[in-house]
């Protein structure tokens, strides 16, 4: 069973790949005529998008705060968060980094290997806490919340953009009941680099070079596939250029650009401290044994883990490689089933994302990593549009597999 398993979902993995990257190359080169969108403004009533995703964000959060004050008695709220969650996830990593900075000394235990994780994140703490008044563990948890109301009102114009206001509403609601949702809320990464790529893509479709740029720079300093919206411009412009039979405007270089300019930074930033452009790399390999790989790979060594750790390591075999294995196959397979769906570049975006992030040779992240994929809600409310009853029962499975997920966070279990 588990030979014919390590063979069967990698191909349809494969199979699934090769059939978007099929379609997003076809519907690029040949684009269908009348198929561009000239609309450039902003949907009515963004406010109560951005309204519900407060209320969301602070249900969510009070519950982490509930938690931790339940756990133990503490002398600041701070401490709470610190001493049940942010020593065992990278949100440490981060406020440390916000704290003290990147260097090779010891300002925080091991700030050498702090080069891993990209800057902006901590530039943008510091920066709201300059003088020091706040509790930076605090601040760490409620700067998401408007950081999650700018991420979900820019999916919701894109979606409502390319589809119709339903199926943006719909596209909101899936990602908030996606299993790993919860980091949306916490300390990291997500809502900050999901703001950014939605934004830059609805900056640079609807013609706002300038902010486009801005925007691809700042999500190229959050996260290394923020690189990848260069990518995502190209293949735009491209199709654009095919359908209106003319090259795009000279302003549109620095907005495709403006992504590989951010993940240039970084690398400049890694020469700075350490002389090594690539520095990070040799971090990631040295102590973590983290390089890119294949996601073919990743499926494989993952079903081993499980069947090796299924007896005496559960939530290992849980939590990491099950959760990773479901997650790989299912983002390929739904980008694959709405590949007609999806505009040709948004595909090609998020396939290259999934290359990328699922083809770590140790891939502990596999949820995480996704839910900042913006264009897999969206794709899963277009196939569910004007499905009511799969709709429910959609949106229900998810909504118990956030539960459990979150729960499995919140009580220590190896979810990162």
């Amino acid at each position: 069973m588990l030979e014919a398993a390590q063979i069967l979902l990698p191909l349809a993995a494969v199979l699934c790949f090769a059939w978007g990257a099929w379609q997003c190359a076809a519907r690029t080169l040949f684009p269908a005529e009348g198929s561009a969108r000239t609309e450039r403004a902003l949907p009515d009533g963004l406010w109560k998008v951005a309204l519900a995703c407060l209320l969301a964000g602070a249900a969510v959060q009070g519950l982490f705060v509930a938690w931790c004050l339940s756990r133990g008695s503490y002398t600041s709220l701070g401490q709470a968060l610190e001493a049940q969650f942010y020593g065992n996830t990278d949100a440490k990593h981060y406020l440390d980094l916000a704290q003290y900075g990147y260097g090779s000394g010891e300002a925080f235990p091991e700030q050498y290997l702090m080069i891993v994780f990209f800057p902006l994140f901590p530039w943008l703490l510091r920066l709201l806490n300059l003088f020091g008044w706040f509790d930076s563990r605090v601040l760490a948890l409620v700067v998401q919340l408007p950081l999650f109301c700018a991420a979900g009102t820019g999916l919701f114009a894109l979606a409502a953009r390319q589809y119709d206001r339903r199926t943006a509403w719909l596209a909101l609601v899936l990602l908030l009941v996606s299993p790993a949702s919860v980091f949306f809320f916490a300390p990291m990464t997500e809502s900050l680099f999901l703001a950014l790529t939605v934004w830059y893509v609805w900056c640079l479709q609807t013609g706002r070079w300038g902010r486009a740029a801005l925007l691809g720079v700042l999500a190229g300093l959050v996260r290394a596939p923020g690189g990848l919206l260069t990518g995502l411009a190209l293949l735009y412009l491209l199709r654009r250029a095919r359908l209106r039979r003319c090259g795009p405007p000279a302003a549109a270089l620095p907005a495709m650009l403006g992504p590989a300019a951010g993940l240039g930074l970084y690398f400049a930033l890694n020469q700075a401290v350490y002389g090594r452009w690539d520095q990070y790399s040799v971090y990631q390999w040295e102590h973590w044994g983290q390089k890119l790989g294949l996601f073919t790979d990743t499926i494989r060594y993952h079903l081993q883990y499980m069947a090796r750790w299924w007896q005496s390591d559960r939530a290992m075999a849980v939590w990491v490689c099950l959760a990773a294995v479901l997650c790989i196959v299912l983002a390929f397979g739904l980008l694959a089933a709405a590949a007609r769906t999806l505009p040709p570049h948004w595909l090609g975006y998020g396939l290259a994302y999934l290359l990328l992030t699922m083809g770590a040779t140790w891939l502990l992240s596999a949820p995480r990593y996704a839910v900042a994929l913006f264009c897999l809600p969206v794709a899963l409310a277009a196939l569910l549009r004007g499905r009511r009853g799969l709709t429910a029962a959609v949106v229900a499975a998810l909504l118990l597999a956030n539960a459990a997920y979150t729960a499995a966070w919140l009580t220590g279990a190896p979810v990162y």
